[in-house]
């Protein structure tokens, strides 16, 4: 249940837009997801779930992937300064991911919250094939795309992996890249969450890798071109929000021309 309280009473002044309001760190729980099922309209439900160790409900419906209503979920974020439509402080960026132990499968009625209309972004999805799109631009040099992946999974997350995959194998071609450098992570570093440890599995490293390169070969990159290696324990790089440890959960592709 969520615990009101002073540390409730606490995180809504931090949430203010005063001057004084404190830099708040980011947070990461493992919980049993709640569904609010709102009445928005189609996919404008809430998820939700409560910290237990602060006593703080959060809104975790806005990262790449939802959860699974009777999974509990690992959920990475920091808290925003956003209107609470949901019922709980607002995560953004936030990352979750789906663990094997189950749990309750819990949903609520709208209790007059509104939820959000669900809206695409142009940014996120691709374009239907039938509309041209114009190539990238010269002058070309060196780049670098970053692809993160969730918890313990090697899944290409559908949309947020296309766009990055479609941009990369688009400029790979039309640059003329002489090599082509795949590297994939996995963070096997143990990691206190919630009273537990968790670690990812060193195999994820190679098979992340192996599923990108399988991606661009399929987008038309020549396969003779890349370099497929991987790597655990990788130190975390410049990410959204500060959040260190889903940013370890990678690979990278490199065009050197």
């Amino acid at each position: 249940m969520w615990v009101k309280g002073t540390v409730l009473f606490s995180l809504a002044a931090a949430l203010s837009y005063g001057a004084d309001a404190p830099t708040l760190k980011p947070v990461s729980f493992i919980a049993c997801p709640v569904y609010r099922d709102t009445n928005q309209g189609r996919k404008s439900g809430c998820w939700l779930a409560d910290d237990h160790e602060n006593g703080v409900r959060y809104d975790i419906g806005g990262g790449r992937a939802k959860p699974q209503i009777g999974h509990e979920v690992l959920v990475e974020g920091v808290v925003a300064n956003s209107p609470d439509v949901c019922g709980g402080a607002v995560l953004v960026p936030v990352h979750t991911a789906v663990l094997e132990t189950r749990c309750p499968a819990v949903m609520l009625p709208p209790e007059n919250y509104p939820g959000r209309t669900f809206q695409v972004s142009a940014k996120s999805v691709l374009p239907p094939m039938d509309v041209e799109r114009p190539l990238p631009a010269p002058p070309y040099e060196s780049q670098q795309w970053v692809i993160q992946f969730n918890f313990q999974s090697d899944f290409l997350l559908y949309q947020y992996s296309e766009v990055i995959l479609d941009a990369a194998a688009r400029y790979i071609q039309v640059s003329g890249a002489k090599r082509i450098f795949v590297t994939g992570y996995a963070a096997t570093k143990a990691m206190p969450v919630s009273g537990r440890t968790l670690s990812e599995s060193s195999t994820l490293a190679k098979t992340r890798a192996e599923s990108v390169a399988e991606a661009l070969r399929r987008l038309g990159v020549d396969a003779r071109l890349m370099h497929v290696s991987w790597r655990k324990d990788p130190e975390p790089i410049a990410s959204d929000g500060g959040l260190e440890e889903p940013s370890k959960r990678r690979v990278t592709i490199r065009a050197e021309l």
